[in-house]
């Protein structure tokens, strides 16, 4: 890649996170926003100037650590999903992110739900899972990971839409009546 300016870097990053439809790989924009970072001086001020979120910034940073065969990979947009990278960089061991991204890559669905599939499959202990989720989310903030079938999420999907609400919101309000009618659960007074 070319040197970059700040005013390149800018660009990059404003032209392939700001619309649907993103042009440059994820490695390019990763250098980008590296640079950014290098020039700023802190992640946070380059998610104040793009108008990120500090946790994307991080895991596009993330990219460039994964090995030199993977990064090729996403250059070629072989695997071309910011999510599906960040997870294969959230591996410990690069014989294994390589192993992984090369079934990622050679995957005929392009779901990302099929290819987090794929990607759990790496037998990643629960606990060194629950840690990276916990390590990589902002103090006091809980996160519950549940996993659907594909009938089961269908059936979320469809009652969401039909109470116009967000599929976790939903799910959430489901887990809230059942601890209040289990009596585990008081909501907090007004």
């Amino acid at each position: 890649m070319k040197k970059l300016d700040e005013q390149t870097a800018l660009a990059i990053m404003f032209a392939n996170t700001k619309r649907k439809k993103r042009t440059a790989d994820l490695v390019t924009i990763a250098e980008a926003c590296e640079h950014l970072v290098q020039l700023y001086r802190s992640q946070q001020a380059v998610a104040r100037k793009i108008g990120l979120s500090n946790e994307m910034i991080r895991e596009f940073r993330k990219i460039l650590s994964l090995p030199k065969e993977v990064q090729s990979m996403l250059r070629a947009k072989r695997i071309d999903s910011l999510d599906v990278a960040y997870r294969l960089a959230l591996l410990r061991d690069p014989k294994k992110q390589v192993q992984l991204a090369r079934q990622v890559a050679g995957v005929d669905s392009k779901d990302v739900r099929d290819i987090k599939r794929v990607i759990s499959s790496t037998g990643l202990s629960a606990k060194e899972s629950k840690k990276k989720v916990l390590d990589s989310k902002l103090k006091g903030l809980h996160v519950f990971v549940m996993d659907f079938n594909d009938q089961e999420y269908k059936a979320i999907l469809k009652r969401a839409r039909e109470r116009k609400t967000d599929p976790a919101e939903l799910v959430k309000q489901v887990i809230l009546r059942w601890l209040k009618r289990e009596k585990a659960y008081k909501p907090p007074r007004k």
